[in-house]
Order: C-alpha cells, then sequence, then structure tokens
C-alpha cells in the first residue's frame, strides 16, 4: 500500500492492507477476549470478598505493573522486532488465562490467589502494550495513521460493548471460569494472525542492545515537547478518574443502586456503547485541527458526567452518565493516541508508547486502589467526586494554557 497522498478522506482505506487487516481483526478478537476476562476477574473478586479494598487491589493488580515496565517495554520495542515481543507475552497471558480456567472450576480460586494471577496477566500485558500499539505505525503509511488508531480504538471499544454481555452470560448460564478459557482462545488467535503479519519495508530499527539510558531518554524526549507531555497527562488524569471508576463499577452497582450483576452489565454496556458512538463519530471524520485544546474539552466533559454518575440517585441517569463520560473520554483517547503516535520520532516512537502505556495502565490502577479504599471509610461517593474534580481542574488549566496555537 502506498503512502501517497489521499485526496479525499476515507477512514476505511487502512483496512486495504492485508497485513493491518489481519492485526486488525486478531487485535478485536483478543481485546473481546480480554473484556470477557476481566469481567469474569472483577465479578469473581467481588463473589470472594464483597470488599470494595479487594476489589479495588486486584484490579490495581492488573494494571500498576505498567508503572514500573511500560517504560522498559518501550524500549524493549524500540530495540527489537515488536511482534516477536508481542508473541512472547501473549504466551504468558494464555497460560494465565488456562490456570485461572482450571483453578476456577475445580473451585480452587481464592481471592489471594485470584489477586496473584492477575498480577502475572498484569505484568504481561504491561510488556506487550507498548510493542502492540506502536506496531501500527510499521504496519500502515502515515497518512492512514488517524484512521487506522480510530479503527484500532473503535474495536477496542466494540470488544468493550459485546464483552460484558458476553461474559455475563457466560457467568449467569454457564460459569466464570469459561470467561477465562474464552480468552485464553482469543490471545491464541491474534497470536497466529500476527505470526502472518509483515511490517513495511524500510522501518529503522535500532540494532543495539537495549540500555537504562535509553528508557531514561524516552522521558527526557517527552518533557522536552510540550504538546506530548501535557498530553500524556490528560490521559492520565482521565485514566485516574475516568478509567479508575470503571474497575469499580461491580461495587456501584451493588453499593450505590442494588442492581448486582445485571446493573453491573447494563453499566458496562453504556460506558462501551457511548464509546462505539463516539469513536464511529471520530472515525468517519477527517482528522480535526483542534489538537490539545479538543482533548482538554473533552477530558472536562467526561469528568464533569462522572461527577453526575456518583451523586445520581437514578440507574436510568446513571446510564446515561456513563454513556456521555465514555463518549467524551473515547474521543479524548483516540485523539491523544494520534496526536503522539503523528508527533512522535520514529526511533522514539516505542518508549512515547510505553510512556502511554504506563499511564493508560497505571491511571486506572491508582484510581481504582484510590476510590476502593477511601470508600471502605467513606462510601463510593465521595472518592468519586474528589477524583473527578481533581482531573476537572487539570484539564481546565491544560485547555487554558492551549487556547492559543503554540509558535
Amino acid at each position: 500500500m502506498s503512502a501517497a497522498k489521499v485526496g479525499r478522506y476515507n477512514p476505511l482505506l487502512a483496512l486495504k492492507d492485508r497485513h493491518y487487516r489481519r492485526f486488525a481483526i486478531g487485535s478485536i478478537v483478543s481485546v473481546l477476549g480480554m473484556w470477557i476476562q476481566k469481567i469474569g476477574v472483577a465479578w469473581l473478586a467481588w463473589e470472594l470478598s464483597r470488599s470494595p479494598f479487594w476489589l479495588g487491589l486486584i484490579a490495581a493488580a492488573d494494571m500498576l505493573p505498567s508503572i514500573f515496565l511500560s517504560s522498559f517495554a518501550g524500549s524493549l520495542a524500540d530495540a527489537h522486532d515488536k511482534i516477536k515481543v508481542l508473541r512472547s507475552a501473549q504466551s504468558v497471558a494464555i497460560l494465565q488465562s488456562v490456570a485461572l480456567a482450571l483453578l476456577s472450576w475445580l473451585g480452587l480460586t481464592t481471592v489471594e490467589v485470584l489477586l496473584g494471577l492477575t498480577l502475572i496477566l498484569g505484568i504481561s500485558s504491561s510488556l506487550e502494550q507498548p510493542a502492540r500499539l506502536s506496531l501500527i505505525r510499521e504496519i500502515v503509511p502515515a497518512d492512514y495513521l488517524h484512521a487506522a488508531v480510530a479503527v484500532n480504538a473503535l474495536s477496542f471499544n466494540l470488544a468493550r460493548f459485546v464483552g460484558p454481555i458476553i461474559a455475563g452470560l457466560l457467568i449467569s448460564k454457564v460459569n466464570v471460569g469459561t470467561t477465562f478459557a474464552v480468552s485464553a482462545v482469543a490471545i491464541a488467535f491474534f497470536s497466529y494472525a500476527l505470526a502472518m503479519i509483515r511490517v513495511q519495508k524500510g522501518v529503522d530499527r535500532p540494532s543495539d542492545v537495549v540500555q537504562r539510558s535509553d528508557t531514561a531518554d524516552g522521558f527526557r524526549y517527552v518533557l522536552r515537547h510540550k504538546s506530548l507531555s501535557a498530553t500524556l497527562g490528560l490521559l492520565g488524569m482521565t485514566g485516574i478518574s475516568v478509567n479508575g471508576i470503571l474497575q469499580m463499577l461491580p461495587a456501584i452497582s451493588d453499593a450505590l443502586f442494588a442492581k448486582g450483576i445485571d446493573g453491573f452489565v447494563g453499566l458496562m454496556a453504556a460506558s462501551a456503547f457511548g464509546s462505539v458512538v463516539s469513536g464511529t463519530i471520530t472515525l468517519l471524520r477527517p482528522p480535526s485541527a483542534r489538537g490539545l485544546l479538543g482533548i482538554a474539552f473533552a477530558a472536562i466533559c467526561a469528568t464533569a458526567a462522572l461527577a453526575v454518575l456518583a451523586l445520581t440517585p437514578s440507574f436510568h441517569l446513571a446510564l446515561i452518565a456513563i454513556f456521555c463520560m465514555s463518549f467524551a473520554n473515547m474521543y479524548a483517547g483516540i485523539a491523544g493516541q494520534a496526536l503522539l503516535q503523528l508527533e512522535s520520532e520514529p526511533g522514539k516512537l516505542g518508549r512515547v508508547m510505553g510512556i502511554y502505556s504506563m499511564i493508560i495502565r497505571g491511571g486506572p490502577a491508582v484510581g481504582s486502589f484510590i476510590i476502593g479504599t477511601a470508600a471502605t471509610f467513606v462510601g463510593m461517593v465521595i472518592p468519586i467526586v474528589g477524583v473527578a474534580a481533581l482531573a476537572a481542574c487539570y484539564s481546565g488549566a491544560v485547555a487554558l494554557a492551549f487556547r492559543r496555537p503554540q509558535s
């Protein structure tokens, strides 16, 4: 597929490349399995403990390793074959899912065992994600990168929409162990698809061994570029607040609305539907020139909707609030990732995506842990409103700082 200029914006052109098409199909199947497993883990954690603290701790175990490993994983992706890095990490994830399925079927799962296995998956995901994200740029030309990022984000959220429904049916009609078995098969499918992918010719990759200075260089590079650091800051704040609360939905369904598994699946589905609608609109529109200012405005809208979700006594209004929250958050996520992909130097992209992965996975881990811990003492409402207000203040400050074009 050539990198010739596109006369008319067509978001589906990225899918004409068979290698990106294989990547996209394998990725959506894998992410669907991931969301099915996430729901299974969250519900099993709640069933085993009935504790917001344990629920937040297990959510943190899934994502917290990214704080310590994602930057190194980004350096690894810059220095080595990204597909090999991806498939190696996926092998660990497959074994983890199989082990969790067997233990669940045998009735041997405890909340401590679930915590340990979730931590293993978190380590695997932290090593895998920078390579997955930066691989997109090696598959499609720059002209179609915005469309490819939007397709990737839309497929992620389609899976987030369908995954909870499938997981809810599997949990209620079969058993929770089946969710983990399905996840193992889905990851294996993506690993097979990756084996059939070839990157563009002429993509340069450093051949030297990864050094600690390479990882530190990624942070220095981001800090030197105000738009990159501000974008990552916005994504971090929405990660702590908006995405952090998505890990706590079993507790919100039970503690705030007394809706149980049906309310949990309903909230997840409304959230994913908002993301899908936003992603579809973003995909069909040409890249926006609003850049960082648009991302900041979307973050403010998302955090305002989060506050409504916490404060409303109506479950129906909560569904509308979480739809709006996810709609705005999805736009911020797509626009933010596209900005990072397009403004980063090719030789630094893996490290930038490593920092990005650290933030988007570590942020929800920190947020869910803070909210879960605080909720043990003061209930769910105060911590949620607190993190929403903090994120809104930061987003407003960025909007003011970038309200005029930067020279």
